[in-house]
């Protein structure tokens, strides 16, 4: 019979989770030179030089019960995603100026959600000299699993873990410290903001800059949003960074003025935050328009990234993140000196464009 230990272990929820079929057993073999476990620990060494975040070990297992060349990824015990992979092929993408179509097996990259095509070795020659992208199946799986930690870093961030962070930052440089925790904000307090740039992929490393921020502006508000604010206005070298080109340029689209000034009046508080009220038909009008922009600037192989004033940023944001999920919003302010921007494309407002039968999206 099973000890009480034995059953109390049943309970333990791994952080993150990948399970395999087993046909992809052979991916974490020994015998490969580079293996999933390789591949797994140099994720986990990524995303503390990427995000700043220490991740929990991944704990790899197979289940028959999944279908033989496919894999689950679970965070806290939940599916959050799954594919399937095929060992002895190669996975092409067709790039932007790509028209001719390869023999093979069509699928959908799963990290992206691009249209995409399994091919075997010998077609994968001829797939590169026709601009497609070829990737193995091993940097298929690793891919998606990088996509997925970003996606839920803030669930990956616990308090142990944040609490680790601290006691570090605070044998290094105990006046960043010092009076903080629990004087001005308790430990929930900071966690809640660290989630918050982790939720719009910010990274946490400067986590001292961070808390110095927390320290300044915890004696006015406890407000995790507000105090997201205020920590991500500090790292402005740290977010322009992020979405700058190989040029040093950011590639942005703008709200138009007067539409700035009509979401500005549609901002009201509710439950601890800022979100917009307006008419739904206008909402929808509005998403389409950044919608429309927002690819433009991706055909052009850009970051799609918004520009707007900061007194709209997290609104907007949290306005666009179901539908857009991969548009950066930022604020004026948050573009470090010395970057350059360049204007790709107005959003503009869907009031103006009805009363002009004219006006058209730049």
């Amino acid at each position: 019979p099973e000890s009480p230990e034995d059953m109390m272990r049943l309970l333990v929820v791994d952080p993150l989770q990948l399970e395999i079929g087993y046909g992809l057993i052979p991916l974490v073999s020994e015998d490969r030179v580079d293996n999933l476990l390789h591949r797994v620990t140099g994720l986990r060494r990524r995303f503390v030089n990427e995000l700043g975040l220490v991740l929990p070990m991944v704990r790899i297992r197979d289940n028959l019960r999944l279908p033989p060349n496919g894999y689950r990824i679970n965070i806290r015990g939940e599916e959050v995603a799954r594919g399937e992979l095929l060992l002895d092929h190669y996975l092409a993408i067709p790039g932007s100026g790509t028209d001719e179509t390869i023999p093979g097996i069509p699928t959908t990259e799963p990290a992206f959600g691009l249209p995409a095509t399994w091919i075997t070795e010998a077609e994968k020659g001829r797939a590169e000299l026709l601009e497609y992208t070829v990737v193995d199946p091993l940097s298929v799986l690793s891919t998606h699993l990088a996509e997925v930690i970003r996606d839920h870093a803030p669930e990956l961030l616990g308090r142990q873990e944040l609490q680790e962070m601290i006691d570090r930052i605070k044998m290094e440089q105990p006046a960043v410290v010092e009076g903080l925790i629990p004087e001005i904000l308790s430990l929930s307090d900071v966690h809640a903001v660290l989630r918050n740039l982790l939720r719009e992929r910010v990274p946490i490393r400067d986590l001292a800059k961070i808390l110095e921020v927390l320290a300044t502006n915890g004696p006015v508000t406890q407000d995790p949003n507000i105090l997201c604010e205020a920590a991500r206005q500090s790292l402005a070298r740290t977010i322009s960074n992020q979405y700058r080109d190989e040029n040093g340029v950011i590639h942005a689209i703008t709200l138009a003025p007067d539409l700035e000034s009509k979401l500005k009046e549609c901002l009201v508080a509710e439950e601890g935050t800022l979100r917009f009220q307006m008419d739904p038909g206008l909402a929808q009008s509005i998403l389409n328009n950044t919608g429309a922009q927002m690819e433009r600037l991706a055909r052009s192989k850009h970051m799609p990234v918004l520009l707007c004033g900061r007194e709209i940023r997290l609104a907007f944001r949290r306005f666009t993140e179901r539908a857009l999920p991969n548009l950066a919003v930022l604020a004026f302010s948050e573009i470090s000196p010395g970057t350059q921007v360049k204007g790709y494309g107005i959003v503009e407002n869907p009031m103006t464009m009805l009363a002009d039968p004219r006006g058209e999206t730049t």
